[in-house]
């Protein structure tokens, strides 16, 4: 802006700026505090802080296991075995649900009177028939009524449940993978069906594996995402598989893992809270994973966009992978419980 020679007109302007901008902070200021502004935190995602300064003190993690289901019985006896290991009890419990079942009610209220939220994982197969695509089925409307019955069974339960349809899609180990177009229909109108119903207490978890098997461009994670309207959540699964699974994976520390993935969630995906869906390590000669637990949770702990993260614990070794379970030492029990399950 010109500077104005006369004194006068000096004065003049700098009144009249000082004015207007007193006007802007007060109209600012009754913005910010009048209710109609704001939305109710019942209603929706954690907020997306901004991230922290060097001098930000370490967030609280919200955190998850994932725990077998093998019937309600059963689900409820393990989960309490797990639980009682643990120095607090989690904000998440995470477990699988196959096409053709109903909506596993039973599982939801066990996991609600422990205090936790249930987090689903809908497998697009079934069982008996893993290697059938039923994303033609599920396009064509045969499921419709199907995923009604769910949408109306989650809505009578009432509580908050975490959805997280056809996940790892990005993976070949899955049937419902390779085909972005067909998934991304699959998910708009399953999605569309429980809006319909009013089962708005299910929030929508999108998660890909960190990896693209195969590793294409016509396989990227990020063709398959259905888009801002009909995702709550992005997450996302990753493991350090250690040195001696194959000859395609090394040790990797948490960061390592997920830090790029992050970093490209900020830049797409601003508006929506992150997930680690599935996350954990195995263990080598040196005993690392104890301390692999540690820097996790110490990373973690800067990270602001991740609102949940959900410890896979579960042994697999009989299926050719790793012991992923906290507990599979003591000393990676006691590593967890100082850390992610540690008393606030």
């Amino acid at each position: 802006m010109e500077k104005t020679r006369a004194n006068g007109k000096i004065k003049a302007r700098a009144f009249w700026s000082v004015g207007v901008m007193v006007v802007v902070v007060c109209l600012v200021g009754l913005w910010e505090y009048s209710p109609s502004a704001r939305t109710s935190a019942a209603d929706e995602s954690p907020p997306i802080q901004s991230q922290p300064t060097q001098s930000s003190p370490p967030l609280d993690i919200r955190w998850g296991i994932y725990q077998i289901y093998w019937g309600a019985e059963r689900f409820e006896h393990f989960l309490d075995l797990t639980i009682e290991k643990l120095a607090s009890p989690p904000d998440y419990v995470m477990f699988y649900r196959d096409l053709g079942r109903p909506f596993p009610a039973k599982a939801v209220e066990i996991i609600r009177k422990r205090g936790a939220i249930p987090s689903i994982s809908l497998e697009l197969w079934q069982w008996g028939r893993k290697s059938t695509k039923f994303l033609p089925n599920i396009n064509a409307g045969e499921l419709d009524e199907y995923f009604e019955s769910w949408a109306r069974d989650a809505k009578a339960e009432g509580g908050p449940v975490m959805l997280r349809f056809g996940f790892e899609f990005n993976g070949d180990w899955f049937s419902w993978s390779g085909d972005p177009e067909a998934y991304i229909s699959a998910w708009r109108r399953v999605h569309a069906i429980f809006k319909r119903v009013g089962a708005d207490n299910v929030k929508w978890v999108w998660a890909p594996n960190i990896t693209s098997v195969p590793d294409l461009p016509a396989n990227d994670m990020h063709l398959y995402y259905p888009g801002e309207a009909y995702v709550d959540w992005v997450g996302i699964d990753g493991y350090n598989w250690g040195d001696e699974h194959d000859e395609w994976h090394t040790w990797q520390s948490c960061q390592q893992i997920f830090e790029k993935a992050l970093v490209e969630f900020d830049r797409r995906y601003p508006m929506h809270p992150v997930m680690l869906a599935e996350f954990g390590t195995t263990d080598d000669a040196a005993g690392r994973k104890a301390k692999w637990i540690t820097d996790a949770y110490e990373w973690l702990s800067t990270k602001t966009r991740v609102s949940a993260v959900i410890w896979f614990n579960l042994d697999k070794r009989r299926e050719g992978e790793h012991d992923w379970r906290i507990n599979s030492t003591p000393e990676c029990l006691d590593a967890f419980n100082n850390s992610f399950a540690k008393l606030k």
